[in-house]
């Protein structure tokens, strides 16, 4: 098969996999609630879950290496490549949310949405 077929093919199973990560980020409350909150206040949601002082090492880890990844200039896919340069750094992000709805205690992910909700209506008033 032409190496051309194999990238398509590639290309194809990132875009699926983003998709189904999505769908089932959607499926939880946590998941819709993150989803639904602005760039700035996802922000705040991850700077309040960092400076908890109850947030195991796994998920500070877990945000560390997302900032990590997000900020270097080489990627998986390069972001010059339209939609599929996109489409890895979405899948990170989605899998990283996850991990992180699986390691941080329900209370402490939910008080960390609180806070940065709150920060968020805050700025938005005054």
């Amino acid at each position: 098969m032409p190496w051309y077929l194999w990238l398509l093919l590639a290309a194809g199973a990132v875009v699926a996999l983003a998709a189904i990560a999505i769908r089932a980020l959607r499926l939880s409350r946590r998941g819709r609630r993150f989803l639904a909150l602005s760039t700035r206040t996802k922000l705040r949601f991850g700077r309040a879950l960092l400076a908890d002082r109850h947030t195991g090492w796994m998920a500070r880890a877990v945000l560390l290496l997302l900032v990590g990844y997000l900020a270097l200039p080489f990627d998986l896919i390069p972001d010059f490549i339209p939609v599929l340069g996109q489409a890895d750094d979405l899948l990170v992000i989605v899998l990283a949310l996850w991990l992180l709805m699986v390691v941080v205690p329900r209370d402490r992910f939910e008080a960390a949405l609180a806070q940065a909700e709150r920060a968020d209506a805050a700025r938005a008033q005054g």
